[in-house]
């Protein structure tokens, strides 16, 4: 992956939204909201997920629609907790991507479900509360 990419998944914002209120993580900055989040659902392991535009490649939004659809059957199906989130560029340079903050998902589980989609990176976290990518090669 090019520094330019990971230097764009690490300025990222990623939003996520829960009855309660929405929430931006960024990585490497800790969230207290998101830690509120885990322990009302008494969970330490996350992950925060997307379908769209694998390895970073631009889709149409009908094929990144379908590919979300997907993966929401997956854990819909899994039966996991989770929330709609888009993540998206500060800057605007890049489409927001609709994601999915997935609570109780082993990093283990994470890195395979993403795999799937055959994405670039994913964010993963504990009761910390301090997202961290994950490059997946």
């Amino acid at each position: 992956m090019s520094q330019d990419l990971q230097k764009a998944y690490h300025e990222a914002l990623y939003k996520v939204h829960t009855p309660q209120n929405n929430l931006i993580l960024k990585v490497g900055e800790r969230n207290q909201d998101l830690i509120d989040l885990l322990m009302q659902n008494k969970t330490e392991e996350w992950a925060y997920i997307t379908a769209s535009n694998p390895q970073s490649k631009l889709l149409s939004d009908e094929e990144n629609r379908n590919r979300n659809e997907h993966l929401h059957s997956i854990l819909r199906r899994e039966k996991y907790l989770y929330f709609d989130g888009e993540g998206c560029s500060q800057d605007g340079s890049w489409p927001a991507e609709k994601s999915y903050l997935i609570l109780g998902i082993s990093e283990k589980d994470a890195i395979h479900l993403a795999r799937q989609f055959n994405q670039a990176g994913i964010l993963i976290g504990t009761s910390s509360g301090v997202p961290v990518l994950r490059l997946l090669d």
